[in-house]
C-alpha cells in the first residue's frame, strides 16, 4: 500500500509537471464560462449532464496518453525497467491519479453550478465519475499501446469517440427516440453506460439500464486490464525505452 501511496504521489506531479492539471482547470473554467451564460433551464439541464460526460470519458483518454507520451519522449520507461516495482502498481497508480485528478476538475464544474444555479445532483455522480474515469484511463492505455506518436493516438481516439459517441449524444439530447430494445442494445457502447449513468444521476432516477451499465463497466474493465493492458505493458515499456 505504501508502494502504491509513493506511486500515485509521483503520478499526481508528473501531471503538475506536464502542465495536464492546469489544463484542466483551464477547461474546467471554459466549461463554467461557456454554460453560466445560459439561461434556459432546459437547454442548460441536458448540456451540463454532457459537459460532465465528455470530461469523464474524452479528457480522461486524453491526458492519460499525453503523460504517457511525455514519458515516453524523457525516456523514463527505461526508469520503469529497473525500478523494483511491478507493472501492475505502475498501472494501478496511473489510473488512480488519473481519477484523482480528473474527479476534481469535473466536480469543480457540478460545484460551481450547484453554487451559482442551485442545482440538485444525487450523490451517486462521484461513483459514476469514478467509474467512468477508471474505466476510460484503461482505454486511454489502449490507444497509446497501439499508436506510433501522440498525433496518431489523437487521430484514432477522435475517430473512435465520434464513432461511439455520437448515437448516445444525440439520443441525449432527444435528437430522435429509439425503442426499448435499441437503448438496452446500445449498452455494449462504454460511451452509452457513462451517458446513462452520469443523465441517473442528474435526475435522480435509477433504472435496470442504471446497474446493467454498472455491471458492463465494471466487466470492461476488468477483461481489458487482465486480457490486454497488463500483458501488453512490459512491451510498450521496452519500446519506449529502445530495448
Amino acid at each position: 500500500m505504501k508502494q502504491i501511496i509513493k506511486l500515485v504521489k509521483g503520478e499526481l506531479q508528473r501531471l503538475q509537471k506536464y502542465n495536464v492539471t492546469l489544463i484542466s482547470l483551464i477547461v474546467a473554467l471554459i466549461w463554467v464560462a461557456l454554460l453560466y451564460f445560459i439561461d434556459d433551464p432546459t437547454i442548460f439541464g441536458l448540456l451540463l449532464p454532457l459537459v460532465v460526460i465528455l470530461d469523464v470519458t474524452m479528457m480522461s483518454i486524453m491526458y492519460t496518453g499525453a503523460v504517457m507520451y511525455y514519458e515516453k519522449s524523457e525516456n523514463t520507461m527505461y526508469s520503469i525497467l529497473i525500478t523494483p516495482v511491478s507493472h501492475q502498481d505502475i498501472i494501478f497508480s496511473k489510473v488512480i491519479a488519473n481519477i484523482i485528478h480528473q474527479t476534481i476538475s469535473t466536480s469543480l464544474v457540478i460545484v460551481a453550478f450547484i453554487l451559482i444555479k442551485d442545482i440538485s445532483i444525487s450523490f451517486s455522480i462521484v461513483f459514476s465519475m469514478i467509474l467512468a474515469i477508471g474505466f476510460h484511463t484503461l482505454l486511454g492505455f489502449v490507444f497509446t499501446y497501439t499508436a506510433k506518436d501522440f498525433t496518431s493516438m489523437l487521430t484514432n481516439f477522435m475517430f473512435a469517440m465520434i464513432v461511439l459517441a455520437t448515437p448516445s449524444i444525440l439520443i441525449f439530447m432527444n435528437v430522435f427516440e429509439v425503442s426499448t430494445f435499441i437503448s438496452y442494445l446500445l449498452l455494449i457502447s462504454p460511451i452509452e453506460q457513462v451517458t446513462v449513468m452520469i443523465s441517473s444521476a442528474f435526475s435522480k432516477t435509477y433504472d435496470i439500464s442504471f446497474f446493467l451499465s454498472i455491471v458492463m463497466m465494471l466487466t470492461y474493465s476488468g477483461i481489458l486490464y487482465k486480457g490486454y493492458i497488463l500483458p501488453k505493458f512490459s512491451i510498450y515499456v521496452q519500446k519506449g525505452s529502445g530495448v
